[in-house]
């Protein structure tokens, strides 16, 4: 056990050392191309902080098509529990580092699809599964919704009258490098913490909801957190909000498609996909009352993060 302690330690160094060198390349490189933080948080950091659940789902996914293992209480646990952490536990800790000031215009867009797309997964899974075809919608939906924001930003254009290349490119540079110890960081810390839990005999969906769950978010608040102290604001609400997008339509939409589908676990169904849709639409109104996150709404969402997890751990003790 003191093996895993010490690589959970090292994985959580990695996601410090990884956090600070997106964060400084992506600051960079939203300046040379005159495009805002929010867009660089909604796109390429959310996809890059998200490739830790990218790879952990299209691993189970295989082993659920090739009948090694029904993974479909890990996935999808998974996911629910990166949204609701990500929307709770980790944008509240990102209130705590400084006052979170948003842009009005992309937070009704942005945040609007976030509460939409999680009313999709509910309403895909509500016959008990998430199916191939359910993925392939999910994955149409957040392709136009992407190809919307890009275009809106007028990003190829921008980059194609981009001048001084050597300074763009160590800030590309840069940006997948801490990819790379955000990616190492993190599968080293939800790896160990997931052979702690099965030590301690906890549920494969429990894992998914906490462990895995919250532990795949860590590349996210490592980068909201930094993005904060820096004063790019931008940055870490658009990265959360693009991740949660990211995580429900694309990354488990694929999942499904491979998989060829899941069997979503009616405790999920009932309580904590809803949660989700909860907590989406709590956050959205705490940052839409003043355009900014407060510390006293940052420890709300905190608090309420805590009481899930205490209702998940009692209600699993009573089983």
């Amino acid at each position: 056990m003191q093996y895993e302690l010490l690589y959970l330690i090292l994985g959580l160094v990695g996601l410090w050392v990884g956090a600070e060198l997106v964060t400084r390349g992506s600051i960079s490189i939203a300046k040379r191309l005159k495009i805002s933080h929010m867009f660089m948080g909604l796109t390429v950091l959310a996809m890059g902080s998200d490739l830790p659940e990218l790879f952990i789902d299209i691993t189970a996914a295989l082993q659920k098509l090739y009948g090694v293992a029904d993974t479909s209480g890990l996935i999808v646990g998974e996911t629910v529990g990166t949204v609701i952490s990500q929307t709770t536990f980790i944008l509240g800790v990102v209130g705590l580092f400084g006052v979170v000031i948003i842009s009005k215009r992309e937070f009704l867009r942005d945040g609007l699809v976030m509460v939409g797309a999680a009313a999709v997964m509910l309403l895909m899974s509500l016959d008990g599964q998430i199916s191939m075809f359910d993925g392939i919608i999910m994955v149409i939906i957040y392709i136009f919704y992407f190809m919307t924001v890009a275009r809106e930003e007028k990003i190829t254009e921008k980059i194609r009258n981009q001048k001084g290349w050597g300074v763009f490119v160590w800030s590309v540079a840069s940006l997948l490098a801490g990819f790379v110890f955000l990616i190492v960081g993190a599968r080293a810390t939800v790896d160990n913490a997931v052979v702690l839990a099965n030590i301690w005999g906890v549920s494969q969906t429990l894992i998914g909801l906490l462990i895995v769950g919250f532990g795949t978010s860590l590349p996210e608040l490592s980068i909201c957190a930094n993005a904060v102290m820096k004063k790019a604001g931008g940055l870490s609400i658009g990265n959360l909000i693009g991740s949660n997008i990211f995580d429900i339509l694309f990354t488990l939409g694929l999942s499904s498609i491979i998989a060829k589908g899941f069997n979503v676990n009616s405790s999920l169904l009932e309580f904590d996909v809803p949660f989700m849709i909860g907590v989406a639409v709590l956050a959205i109104f705490l940052l839409r009352t003043k355009m900014k996150l407060e510390k006293r709404e940052a420890i709300t969402l905190i608090l309420v993060y805590i009481g899930y997890v205490a209702l998940k751990l009692t209600v699993t003790q009573l089983m």
